[in-house]
């Protein structure tokens, strides 16, 4: 049983000034999973009311199967072990779009005046997390950049 965390901010669209193509890489995405709590935390006001958070509670879903969502996406490395992708806040993302039946999830995640401070998902399971979860693509370092 699992409560998640999830990111709702674009800082690539929504940050001023916007941040530099390496800020961008590290810094968490749409989507991208904060953290895993067991099933009946106590979310803070701050996750609750802070616009750049989502709350979601899975209750059928074990937190196991949820915390490989937390893993970076780690640089990819030349002959020399030059990095030639950016570190990555996550791997891996939640793409809430796939849920069957995901317009309510649509509309609550993008809902500004969380009407809904926390999202309670019945019907979830392994196979389900299995067909949202999405791998993150890297991001390749401009040539010449470091």
């Amino acid at each position: 049983m699992a409560e998640l965390l999830l990111f709702a901010w674009d800082h690539s669209t929504q940050s001023v000034p916007r941040p530099s193509r390496a800020a961008l890489a590290a810094l968490p995405k749409l989507y991208d999973l904060i953290t895993v709590q067991p099933d009946g935390w106590r979310w803070g006001v701050e996750e609750l009311i802070n616009p750049w958070f989502r709350a979601l509670a899975w209750p059928g879903v074990a937190l196991g199967h949820v915390q490989a969502l937390l893993s970076p996406l780690l640089p990819a490395v030349d002959i020399d072990m030059n990095p030639i992708t950016y570190w990555q806040y996550r791997s891996f993302y939640l793409d809430l779009d796939k849920v069957p039946g995901s317009l309510p999830i649509s509309a609550w995640f993008a809902d500004a005046s969380r009407a809904t401070p926390r999202l309670n998902l019945t019907d979830a399971d392994p196979v389900m997390i299995a067909a949202v979860k999405s791998a993150r693509m890297p991001i390749a370092i401009p040539f010449g950049e470091l």
